[in-house]
């Protein structure tokens, strides 16, 4: 027998109301609710007060890009049940705060404070390591992450990709801009 619409429909408003009970029981206010909690208000602070406000446009331009792929990315993950986050800030079926707050601005600060290619590379690789070796175990070992199909490994490449093209990608609009003035 082949799933209706109606049935998918049914079961994703049982998941909505389970994701729900659970998130309000099990994790609103427990120890990793306010680590999420307050490094996602930390680190906002913190950029809002070290953001170059005379390059803002580009800068956050390239958060931008930097949350769309990681929003892509993550929801190609859940779907396909290669991750889940079992406590958020949120009760969202993705973790908003890291992939939509945190990700993109320690990316943009990146992107601001190490404006040439070889400090910049050198940056985003150790960010790269931290990210994946350092901050997924740990977010792991606080039960936000929860990996099934993907190793912490996979990571590593992808975290500096999306901060190449990017960088690439503004530069590439930054040169047309100046050809058309």
């Amino acid at each position: 027998m082949q799933p209706a619409w109606q049935d998918i429909v049914d079961l994703t408003k049982q998941y909505r109301d389970i994701k729900l009970e659970y998130w309000l029981n099990e994790n609103l206010f427990t120890l990793s609710w306010w680590i999420l909690f307050i490094t996602t208000a930390g680190i906002f602070i913190v950029w809002v007060v070290l953001l170059d406000k005379k390059r803002i446009t580009e800068i956050i331009l390239y958060g931008l890009l930097v949350t769309y792929i990681a929003v892509i990315a993550d929801s190609i993950g859940v779907a396909l049940l290669l991750w889940h986050y079992p406590n958020t800030l949120l009760p969202a079926p993705l973790i908003v705060e890291v992939h939509r707050v945190q990700m993109p601005i320690i990316y943009m600060l990146i992107y601001q404070y190490f404006p040439t290619w070889k400090p910049f590379l050198i940056a985003i690789t150790i960010n790269a390591f931290v990210f994946a070796f350092i901050l997924e175990p740990t977010l792991v070992w606080l039960k936000v992450y929860e990996p099934y199909h993907w190793k912490h490994i996979y990571s590593f490449i992808p975290y500096i990709m999306i901060a190449v093209v990017f960088k690439a990608t503004i530069h590439k609009f930054k040169k047309l801009d100046q050809n058309y003035k």
